[in-house]
């Protein structure tokens, strides 16, 4: 994404052990340890595949632009959880507000450093990329307002965990966003984890299909405070727009 003001605000990112204050990073230790490796993941090339709008518009699949509409559009932080090759990225940035904070966070630096790049020259809310791993988010309690988990939790060694992350860091009146796909989580690993998002959030939206289960969810509290729309943006005067 492009900057208004220039260069020198161009989207940065963000490694676990550097904790910059204006995240209010909580540094989470050695991400490649064994609490922080894949279960299982998508092949890089069926990835692609999968991911072309072409193919998914031919199979009746919905599609990255209709897909972000389960997130909440307002200004604020969202937090991306497994941003990948960016197949939800782009989209988030155009639904998103000018004024909210897109924080993609990814295990694999090279992975953020493609994504950097790709969105460099895109106009949208401030862009920011962080390497952690969604099972021990680096960030802060309620430190942001939107969770997003686009296809990433089934991919996790553990998505119990990384759902009692996503109610840690989100703020008081704060949305989860998931997306499963059915046949890379089983139901004897998928029903404890929906039972314990039904038990930290209440359910605002649900859709259980064939192949996919979609949920939007609301952490019990205030609506978030719109004076908390962007902490990155508040401490380091917008230091990036993706």
């Amino acid at each position: 994404m492009s900057s208004n003001a220039g260069p020198e605000r161009d989207s940065q990112s963000v490694g676990s052990g550097e904790a910059p204050a204006d995240l209010s990073v909580v540094t989470t230790g050695d991400v490649s340890s064994r609490a922080g490796r894949w279960r299982w993941r998508t092949p890089a090339v069926l990835y692609r595949l999968i991911s072309t709008p072409a193919l998914r518009a031919v199979l009746g699949w919905d599609l990255p632009r209709w897909d972000v509409r389960w997130v909440p559009a307002g200004s604020g932080t969202c937090l991306e959880v497994g941003s990948g090759g960016g197949f939800y990225t782009g989209p988030l940035a155009r639904h998103l507000s000018p004024s909210a904070t897109l924080l993609s966070l990814e295990r694999h630096h090279g992975s953020l450093t493609a994504l950097r790049s790709r969105l460099a020259d895109r106009a949208g809310p401030t862009l920011r990329q962080v390497c952690g791993d969604g099972t021990r988010l680096p960030l802060a309690a309620e430190s942001v307002d939107v969770v997003f988990l686009g296809y990433c939790l089934e991919e996790m060694p553990d998505p119990y965990r990384a759902v009692a992350e996503a109610h840690r860091v989100l703020r008081s009146g704060g949305r989860l966003v998931v997306f499963l796909w059915r046949p890379a989580i089983t139901r004897r690993r998928r029903d404890p984890v929906l039972a314990r998002m039904h038990e930290l959030f209440d359910i605002e939206r649900e859709r259980f299909g064939p192949q996919n289960i979609r949920l939007c969810l609301r952490r019990p509290g205030l609506e978030p405070d719109p004076a908390h729309a962007s902490p990155v943006a508040s401490t380091a005067g917008r230091a990036g727009r993706g």
